[in-house]
């Protein structure tokens, strides 16, 4: 950025504006020049932004200079989000950390990725219900899906359905299947038995599903 000099007067002016991405954004070119001193900036804003602060060629205020800064930030935090999604999905939360990450604002990336579900771009229902299925091939318990699901950083609206979709698990027959897979069958000293409910416990199995699959695994 330009050093500007606080004794001369500050002049502001766009002296281009073009169509990019087949005319889905706009490329605005403004220069600042103060005495000797000159800085130029290329813009890009959505054509919707474009349309609604109606930028034209010549002198422009400081204030309708922020107006297009402000625009052209949050059209980058949306070019950023979008690059994210393309390589796997998100929450909105997780993509709103994912866009901050690149250097935007928490403001910035949360509108930039609200408007990205909004598009349609993100389903956080069907997303919870894709977690809920990697999760139960794990085997893990009720409690530490919900965790996974809470760090992920779905939203109320979409974690209100996981009740529903656990319902119909029988997690202490997942949970004798997991004793199975690493132990083959239940330790007979009580040591073992203590190191293993413990290992179930953070698996996020409750005692008494520990306690029907220990049962299980006996018969």
């Amino acid at each position: 950025m330009t050093d500007f000099s606080e004794n001369e007067p500050l002049a502001i002016s766009i002296t281009g504006i073009r169509a990019r991405n087949d005319g889905s954004e706009m490329q605005i070119t403004a220069v600042m020049e103060n005495g000797t001193a000159r800085d130029v900036h290329k813009l890009v804003i959505l054509t919707e932004q474009y349309c609604a602060l109606k930028p034209k060629k010549g002198p422009i205020t400081e204030e309708q200079f922020e107006a297009l800064e402000n625009a052209a930030r949050l059209c980058g935090a949306l070019r950023s989000g979008q690059s994210s999604l393309a390589y796997g999905s998100a929450s909105v939360l997780h993509l709103t950390r994912k866009i901050m990450r690149r250097g935007y604002s928490k403001e910035e990336a949360a509108a930039a990725a609200e408007r990205l579900r909004d598009a349609g771009l993100i389903n956080e229902d069907a997303q919870v219900e894709r977690e809920v299925e990697k999760c139960l091939r794990k085997l893990w318990g009720a409690r530490r899906i919900q965790s996974h699901l809470w760090a992920k950083g779905f939203s109320k609206e979409a974690l209100a359905a996981l009740p529903i979709l656990l319902e119909p698990v029988d997690f202490a027959g997942n949970c004798a299947a997991l004793i199975r897979k690493h132990c083959g069958s239940l330790p007979e000293e009580a040591a073992e038995r203590k190191k293993l409910y413990a290992s179930l416990t953070r698996y996020g199995y409750s005692p008494e599903e520990i306690r029907e699959a220990f049962r299980l695994t006996q018969a």
